[in-house]
């Protein structure tokens, strides 16, 4: 049956972009429209500046040795560019918000191909950050470390005498939360915030930087914008009746088999060619074992001979669509949808001509017909099974 592919690589969706090709750390040249929505070009990674102002901090302060500790492991993992360090005094909720964003990113690029013309794939890649999830790697207990590392530019980082500037008893002050929160107030005017976790403090430096302005809140602007984007396309996609589509006919199909009662003509305009042509072929083989009892009984005693042999039905039906709307009036008729849930997903070849809805609750087969209609296909078995006339007996011989 092919490939399994997913409802909206079936169909594009007018889009455009603007600006040369961007890397993820530029700031110019990249605008990408949906509908009215842009995607934001994400800013450069951090540099000196905010390194520097948090580095001024780092001397020891003589009334909150914790804290002092705890400013100079960021000290330390900053100038020795050892992010796991860095990773270890980051606080937990930006711990999680970080890779939450970068679980968000990787979830909204696999949908960049339902949301936007191939040619301009790759720039929507790179606006939701695509050298950031490259460097960010697997989603392992290694990913955060090298979320930082692709955040922050190692070669910006400068450290001299000025920066290493002392702290008084004036630069800090603690508030009693919860959480335990203490800011410390540069020399240079930077005031930076901690909180206490488990006993340790926690820098909330990162959650400032990197998780609540820069990179990271315009990549998750991307990726919302453009999962929306996605949701809107699937509502569609789940809701449509255009039997031009599988999904659409599969759409009609159920409507129709859950009304009260089923609207049976629908359903049987719905059948796929083979599915006709097997009541078709019911009919043809009834007439032949009509025509045979009719040469063995006298007519008065005919319709009784037609319920003996089960062929009344096929008898009486004067065509295809009529034996259907009668079988349907029977205990043995079955109806042709397994499933009657929302649509999934498509599984099979795009082009057809057979492919499978994928619902919840299980699938249901659909066939491509030479009108370019979809219809419900598999259900020639249980045609065959229920209407198959007996076949014609010889007549006796004369004794």
């Amino acid at each position: 049956m092919g490939i399994s592919h997913d409802f909206a690589a079936r169909c594009s969706h007018p889009g455009w972009f603007a600006g040369p090709a961007l890397a993820v750390t530029a700031a110019e040249g990249f605008t990408a429209r949906h509908a009215g929505r842009r995607l934001l070009p994400p800013p450069r990674a951090l540099t000196s500046v905010f390194v520097a102002l948090l580095l001024a901090c780092g001397t020891d302060h003589p009334e909150e040795p914790s804290l002092s500790a705890a400013v100079r492991a960021t000290v330390d993992a900053l100038s020795t560019r050892d992010m796991t360090k860095l990773w270890n005094t980051v606080d937990t909720p930006t711990r999680k918000g970080l890779l939450d964003a970068v679980r968000e990113l990787a979830k909204a690029r696999t949908k960049v191909a339902e949301v936007w013309p191939e040619a301009d794939r790759n720039r929507a890649l790179a606006a939701l950050g695509g050298d950031v999830l490259d460097k960010a790697g697997p989603d392992d207990e290694g990913r955060g470390p090298r979320l930082l590392g692709a955040l922050i530019d190692p070669s910006q980082i400068t450290f001299t005498e000025q920066i290493l500037d002392g702290l008084g008893a004036r630069d800090v002050t603690v508030e009693a939360g919860p959480p335990e929160r203490a800011s410390v107030f540069t020399s240079v005017g930077e005031t930076f915030v901690f909180v206490r976790e488990g006993g340790e403090w926690r820098s909330l430096f990162v959650r400032d930087r990197l998780l609540e302005a820069g990179v990271i809140p315009v990549l998750r602007e991307n990726a919302t914008k453009t999962l929306a984007i996605a949701a809107e396309r699937q509502k569609a996609w789940r809701a449509t009746k255009d039997p031009r589509t599988p999904q659409g006919s599969y759409n009609l199909a159920r409507a129709a088999q859950t009304k009260a009662p089923p609207d049976y003509d629908a359903l049987f305009t719905l059948l796929d060619d083979d599915g006709r042509k097997a009541l078709v072929e019911m009919l043809e083989a009834a007439r032949a074992a009509q025509r045979s009892i009719q040469k063995q009984v006298a007519k008065p005693n005919r319709r009784d001979a037609y319920a003996d042999s089960g062929i009344t039905r096929l008898v009486d039906a004067t065509s295809d669509r009529d034996l259907y709307k009668r079988w349907t009036a029977s205990a043995d008729f079955v109806l042709p949808l397994t499933a009657t849930d929302e649509p999934l997903r498509v599984e099979g070849p795009a082009e057809g001509p057979d492919v499978f809805i994928i619902t919840a609750q299980g699938r249901a087969a659909m066939h491509l017909d030479s009108d370019k209609f979809w219809r419900i296909a598999g259900t020639r078995a249980a045609i065959v099974k229920a209407l198959k006339p007996p076949a014609p007996q010889p007549k006796p011989a004369p004794n």
